[in-house]
């Protein structure tokens, strides 16, 4: 009664598999007589761009989660848009309860401030800027000097879309510095 839309891979006559988007439908001829009417459309290509494109999203994926570094984006308005695992530990909540909020959903008033005026130089320079802070990870308290660079993020068409940020822990550097 309705159309069915399904996807099924063939066999060629020259035995390649090929993936193709079926739709059918009834409809009625003049007479009232009921038809089956079908529709195929190859969409092997297609597919196999999907395919490569979620191979290379989980690489990327697994690239930022494995990096040691805290990793994060956030758009111009300072709102994350992702972060990896140990970014995660920073705030003590996984990235699905980080993605859509600020910095002053997760720390103080002071160092939100300073995050997003810090947000606000990398995108003004358009090009990376650093600075080095104390942090406390919320997951165990813990406290680490990092080197955080900011670096503003642009499109295909290079408007400015949001910030990078990585960090760094540089706190056994920092001890010995001031050791010495």
């Amino acid at each position: 009664e309705r159309p069915e839309l399904i996807e099924v891979e063939i066999v060629t006559k020259g035995n390649e598999i090929k993936t193709v988007l079926w739709n059918s439908t009834n409809i009625f001829d003049k007479e009232g007589k009921n038809i089956v009417a079908t529709v195929a459309q190859d969409i092997t290509k297609r597919k196999r761009t999907e395919e490569a494109l979620t191979i290379s999203e989980t690489r990327l994926h697994t690239l930022v989660q494995t990096i040691p570094d805290l990793i994060w984006s956030k758009d111009k308005d300072g709102i994350y848009l992702s972060c990896n695992r140990m970014f995660e530990r920073f705030f003590g909540v996984a990235e699905a309860e980080i993605v859509g909020k600020t910095d002053y959903d997760f720390v103080d008033r002071k160092l939100a401030d300073f995050s997003r005026e810090m947000d606000r130089k990398a995108m003004a320079a358009g090009k990376p800027t650093s600075n080095e802070e104390w942090i406390t990870f919320a997951d165990d308290g813990h406290n680490a000097y990092l080197e955080t660079i900011k670096a503003p993020m642009f499109d295909a068409q290079n408007k400015l879309i949001g910030v990078l940020g990585i960090g760094r822990d540089i706190t056994e550097r920092k001890k010995a510095e001031d050791a010495l």
